[in-house]
């Protein structure tokens, strides 16, 4: 029993150097070119001081020429008059008719966008900084690129679940920029990102035919993503800030419902995740049986996972420092064991509970 632990979580820690190390070793070159105009489309639903807040940081950007689009699909009176009162140019409200969800919400935002680079956030998230758009654009450094995947930082509250949603993100946003690296591109966060429109209209049709109702980050690069058109961006003037889930009840939901779209994903994505959560799974299910059935003492049992997690944060730690979230990666040792069992709980409700919401 031993020798197979061992040997799975040898393959986990081969599967962490062989990707993530990429993200920790990375050096951003910034592009010297002319900067580049910018469309924000946002999609909203019943969050007024949301939108306040964030409208509020970008008219401060220190950037001349962008727009942003407030999608509602509510409808919102109340939204509309607020942007009336701004007497604001540079800042548009769009009706989304028929209240089609937020997936929809953001393509008629971005067909009505008047500049050639998009930008999308989400209403409860407002940029790190007054140069958001220029570090963003900044990683455009190739006339190939189309796509900028951004990172998105969970704000810890009070709570536990607050404390381990922050370090999840971090986590997930270690996956994600690492695979990109990598040159497979499988998602990304619609709390920041960067891309081409035309590279997004052209691949419309097929974003609106799968039948979920937001995903449309994930479902854009698992259409139009590859090796040569896509970048990623970690300045930390570029992140977009939002607060975590506050409680484990308020997590579960949001995290089932980012999952929606992971059946649509191309096969090669599929196994590369599958296999990467198989491991983590597995080995924490193996080290609780071995050591209730007595094939492993305690102590060998700490010493396994004690190794494991010590060579893992090896690569986390200049991962986590790239992503700001230094504080969260001081969960290591609790997180990991907690988010083998929640991915499983995520799993679970995703396929017993099939009511999704908008946001």
């Amino acid at each position: 029993m031993l020798y197979f632990l061992l040997s799975l979580i040898a393959l986990r820690l081969s599967y962490w150097y062989l990707f993530f190390i990429r993200l920790a070793l990375y050096r951003p070159v910034a592009s010297t070119s002319k900067e580049k105009a910018i469309s924000l489309v946002v999609a909203v639903k019943n969050n007024l001081s949301g939108i306040q807040k964030l409208v509020t940081k970008i008219q401060k950007q220190n950037y001349e020429q962008w727009e942003m689009i407030i999608v509602d699909d509510g409808p919102d009176p109340t939204l509309n008059s607020y942007i009336s009162t701004l007497q604001d140019p540079r800042i548009r409200y769009q009706l989304n008719d028929g209240n089609e969800g937020k997936k929809h919400a953001l393509i008629s935002g971005i067909r009505a966008a008047k500049y050639t680079w998009i930008a999308v956030t989400d209403s409860d998230c407002e940029p790190a900084s007054l140069k958001y758009f220029d570090a963003m654009q900044a990683s455009l450094t190739s006339a190939d690129h189309q796509i900028v995947l951004g990172f998105a930082p969970l704000k810890a509250g009070k709570s536990m679940a607050s404390k381990l949603a922050s370090y999840e993100a971090a986590y997930v946003g270690m996956q994600y920029l690492s695979y990109a690296l990598a040159g497979l591109p499988y998602m990304g966060v619609g709390r920041n990102m960067l891309f081409d429109k035309e590279s997004y209209l052209s691949n419309v049709e097929e974003i609106s035919n799968v039948p979920v109702i937001s995903g449309d980050d994930d479902l854009f690069v698992q259409a139009a993503a590859n090796a040569k058109n896509t970048t990623i961006c970690i300045h930390p003037y570029s992140f977009c800030v939002s607060n975590a889930p506050q409680t484990l009840g308020e997590w579960l939901r949001q995290r089932s419902r980012q999952i929606a779209t992971a059946p649509h994903y191309q096969k090669k994505h599929q196994w590369l995740l599958a296999v990467f959560g198989g491991l983590h799974l597995m080995i924490y299910f193996l080290l609780l049986l071995s050591t209730v059935c007595g094939a492993l003492q305690v102590k060998e049992a700490l010493a396994c996972w004690m190794i494991m997690v010590g060579l893992m944060s090896l690569v986390q730690y200049p991962v986590f420092r790239k992503l700001g979230s230094i504080k969260a990666l001081l969960w290591t040792p609790v997180a990991d064991i907690f988010l083998a069992g929640f991915y499983l709980m995520v799993a679970i409700r995703f396929k017993t509970k099939k009511v999704q919401t908008w946001k």
